[in-house]
C-alpha cells in the first residue's frame, strides 16, 4: 500500500479557508470518481506542523499515477488547486510506502 500525504501551512488568518478549499478538492475528487481521501487539522492550533493535512491510500504506484493524471486533466481540480495556492505559505507532498 502507498500513501500520498499533503501538508498545508496556511497564511495568517487563512486556516479555515485552507480547510474549506481542501474539502472542495475532495468533492472534485469524488466527482472524478477518485477516493476523497481524509482531511485532518491540528488539534492544537498553536502546535508546530501543518495546519491542514490530506491523505489518501493507493494499492499501487500505478493507481497513484492514474490519480495524479486524473487531477492534472481536470479543469475543476486545477481551479481549486490555483485558489488553494493563494491561501497557504507552504505546501508539501509526501508519497510513502507502507512497510508492514
Amino acid at each position: 500500500m502507498y500513501v500520498e500525504r499533503t501538508h498545508y501551512y496556511a497564511k495568517p488568518g487563512k486556516v479555515d479557508e485552507v480547510r474549506k478549499t481542501r474539502a472542495r478538492a475532495c468533492d472534485v475528487r469524488a466527482a472524478l470518481g477518485l477516493d476523497r481521501g481524509s482531511v485532518f487539522h491540528k488539534a492544537d492550533p498553536e502546535s508546530e506542523g501543518p495546519d491542514v493535512t490530506w491523505q489518501c491510500e493507493f494499492a499501487s504506484i500505478e493507481a497513484h499515477e492514474q490519480d495524479l493524471a486524473a487531477r492534472a486533466n481536470s479543469p475543476d481540480f486545477e481551479a481549486v488547486r490555483k485558489y488553494m495556492r493563494s491561501c497557504y505559505d507552504r505546501f508539501e507532498r509526501h508519497f510513502e510506502r507502507c512497510v508492514d
